[in-house]
């Protein structure tokens, strides 16, 4: 091991395995916090500036490229209108690294801190339980925000919205490290998950000739306390609501073929027929869904439905695309029943490669000769935030809407309670048409809308296009819906959530 020892930059990207590993593997996730300990270890070691940044950043790339190694289930991709061959898996692996060292440099923020914080923060409790938390949790929100810069394109922002690889993610496997992220979410918990490293870090220097015994001790305690219960008391609810989700898995390119297309509405037809069935309050469809048509007049439409399925009081949201001229949108159709209006609004987050191409990528794309696919690809994935996503003026009984993907962005719920203080709960429609049964997608996504839930004490059902529907409750619970009904490509499942 004693190469090991000499090799900084070594010890650096072990580190990055430590803080990253927990992402792909979620039992190992106490390793992170061991990661983390010895990221502030490797920091006061003597090494040359530039050996502290790049080692940083290497650091924080390998913790972001296993958080975002799901990136690699969109192989083989079969959602584009155009067939790619064996350069797609050179585009998942470059955007891959790219997005990578992207999340990554947040790391150098870590390495800013440290340099500088030592001479502006006189305390040295103050600058260890308060400065380097905080820049660790400024870190990330930068990685994101480089993120967004280098995949800005005709549908994008510079945001903070791609939060994989946050550290407080893996805190949310500890049960009672979860009433921590009722203060801010992620960001609390990985302010928690820093001070958790940062105190392994002091009592190993105590403890120096047995440390190997503490680290020990230190990852059997939390692996064994994680699964110990909350004692919750529970209140009986004598008011809820009777939401019911429909769950499709049709293929990716049924919508580019007319046959194809009028299967997918007769099969909806049939399932939105079970899903009345039940007398629910809500009937949530999967993201993308197009039940209601929404090229044709909203008040034509609505009516029609009314006929045809004898006029009911549900609340039903759907979603689909819209063109406009030049723009193209993602919109829901949220009907509400009797003389009501058809509720409205736009996506606010769409996702890069998905939803839009980056100028960066599109660039290089045309440079080594894919011009023409480009242009193919752009046809189609050519959305845009449209200029109606606010939505404090939906109507009171209607719920929040989170689109697909803007679940990965930590504020999204809370973005939604700003607009809407009192909506009854948080709809979040969803498409997993782009991948290929990827767990560890699921698991991270999972995470990410059980802490949204438990911050903002609401309740969030999920309908889910070739994914599971599924309910995230304040408790921090993820629970499954119960399938009352379903065909050859759909399900109708049930769940009652309290008021």
């Amino acid at each position: 091991m004693d190469w090991f020892s000499k090799s900084i930059l070594g010890q650096w990207f072990v580190t990055g395995v430590l803080l990253g590993i927990g992402f792909v593997f979620p039992i190992l996730w106490v390793l992170g916090i061991v990661g983390g300990a010895y990221f502030i270890y490797l920091l006061k070691q003597t090494q040359t500036l530039k050996t502290r940044y790049l080692g940083a950043w290497l650091a924080w790339t390998i913790k972001t490229a296993f958080a975002s190694v799901w990136f690699w289930s969109t192989y083989p991709i079969d959602w584009l209108p155009v067939e790619i061959g064996k350069v797609q898996l050179l585009l998942i692996g470059g955007y891959w690294l790219i997005a990578s060292l992207c999340l990554g440099a947040g790391g150098i923020v870590v390495v800013l801190a440290w340099q500088y914080g030592q001479n502006l923060v006189k305390s040295k409790y103050f600058f260890w339980g308060l400065s380097i938390p905080s820049a660790w949790v400024m870190g990330e929100v930068v990685g994101s925000i480089v993120f967004s810069i280098v995949a800005l394109g005709p549908g994008g922002t510079i945001n903070s919205s791609l939060s994989f690889g946050y550290s407080g993610y893996l805190l949310a496997e500890h049960q009672w490290f979860m009433l921590v992220a009722k203060m801010a979410g992620v960001y609390s918990l990985s302010f928690g998950f820093i001070l958790l490293a940062i105190s392994l870090l002091k009592l190993t220097k105590f403890i120096t000739q047995q440390y190997h015994y503490v680290l020990l001790v230190f990852i059997i305690l939390l692996s064994v306390s994680a699964n110990l219960p909350i004692l919750n008391k529970t209140v009986e609810v004598a008011e809820g609501y009777k939401v019911v989700t429909i769950d499709t898995n049709f293929p990716a390119h049924i919508l580019r073929d007319k046959g194809g297309a009028a299967m997918m509405s007769d099969e909806l037809s049939e399932a939105m027929t079970a899903a009345l069935t039940e007398e629910p309050d809500y009937i949530l469809l999967p993201e993308d869904a197009r039940f209601f048509a929404q090229r044709s007049n909203p008040a034509a439409v609505k009516a029609f439905f009314q006929f045809q399925y004898h006029n009911p009081t549900a609340v039903i949201v759907d979603s689909g695309r819209v063109d406009t001229g030049d723009n193209t949108f993602l919109q829901t159709f949220i009907y509400t029943g009797g003389k009501n209006k058809i509720e409205q609004v736009h996506k606010r987050y769409l996702v890069p490669q998905g939803e839009f191409l980056s100028y960066f990528l599109s660039g290089l794309l045309r440079l080594i000769g894919y011009g023409d696919v480009i242009d193919q690809v752009s046809r189609g994935e050519s959305y845009q935030v449209g200029p109606n996503t606010d939505q404090s003026s939906l109507s009171e009984n209607v719920p929040g809407i989170l689109f697909c993907f803007e679940s990965v962005a930590p504020t999204g719920v809370w973005t939604l309670l700003k607009e809407r203080p009192n909506l009854p709960f948080v709809a979040h429609p969803i498409s997993h048409g782009w991948f290929h049964e990827s767990k560890i997608l699921w698991h991270e996504l999972d995470t990410m809308l059980k802490i949204q839930a438990v911050w903002n004490n609401k309740y969030i059902v999920s309908a889910g296009s070739h994914a599971e529907g599924k309910v995230y409750t304040p408790k921090g619970e993820v629970k499954s819906l119960t399938v009352v009904e379903e065909g050859d490509r759909w399900k109708v499942k049930r769940v009652d959530i309290p008021k």
